[in-house]
């Protein structure tokens, strides 16, 4: 049976539409007046999460495009286990662990809420080309091209939106210097929301000068 071409590519434009996943992120530096903003080469990554599968696959996503910018990551689901005992201990525990690790920052993400929407896909045509002459006149026939028209018709789906905070932490000056918020917007997956907000954040680092050269 032969596969119809135009229904192959139609699949293919669904699919790529599909996986991409927009975050946009607003950050502000939390610094006083007049003081200089601090650079970091090491960031030590924690996810508050329920779910430490969520948290892991957040904070590799994290690493994978700060290693980019040649600095250096340290992750809290590789260094601290399980989170045991109350708040005070936990944070005796995440201290501990920045300590060994040699960090200059430490960046903590959070969620804030998740929020459900109704979003309309309004209707799409694409063009694709399609063969104009049969595959035993050779390669000339094929230089122009007659092209066919794929049509979608417009739908509703829901949509969920992630919002997150971060912070960074300077270990130098023990307080917070920097934040940020995040909307992901309807992910389709885990771990291209997580892809898409760490492409954001570190994006939005690099852009406030807050990474070592």
């Amino acid at each position: 049976m032969r596969r119809n071409p135009l229904l192959a590519i139609a699949s293919m434009l669904l699919l790529l539409t599909a996986c991409a996943t927009t975050t946009e992120t607003h950050s502000t530096w939390q610094t006083k007046t007049g003081e200089s903003h601090p650079t970091f080469r090491h960031m030590y990554v924690l996810v508050l999460a329920d779910d430490p599968a969520v948290a892991a696959t957040a904070e590799n996503q994290v690493r994978k495009s700060l290693n980019h910018r040649a600095v250096e990551a340290t992750l809290a689901s590789e260094t601290l286990g399980e989170r045991e005992g109350e708040r005070d201990a936990y944070r005796a525990q995440v201290e501990a662990a920045v300590k060994a690790s040699g960090a200059d920052g430490v960046m903590v993400v959070s969620l804030l809420k998740v929020e459900e929407r109704s979003e309309y896909v309004p209707p799409q045509v694409d063009y694709v080309p399609v063969p104009s002459a049969p595959m035993y006149l050779g390669y000339g026939p094929y230089v122009g091209h007659s092209y066919g028209a794929i049509y979608q018709p417009g739908y509703y789906h829901n949509a969920k939106d992630y919002y997150l905070q971060t912070q960074v932490y300077s270990v130098e000056r023990k307080r917070p210097v920097w934040q940020a918020q995040s909307r992901s917007m309807n992910p389709d997956s885990l771990k291209n929301g997580a892809k898409g907000y760490a492409k954001s954040i570190v994006s939005q680092l690099d852009k406030d000068g807050a990474l070592k050269r």
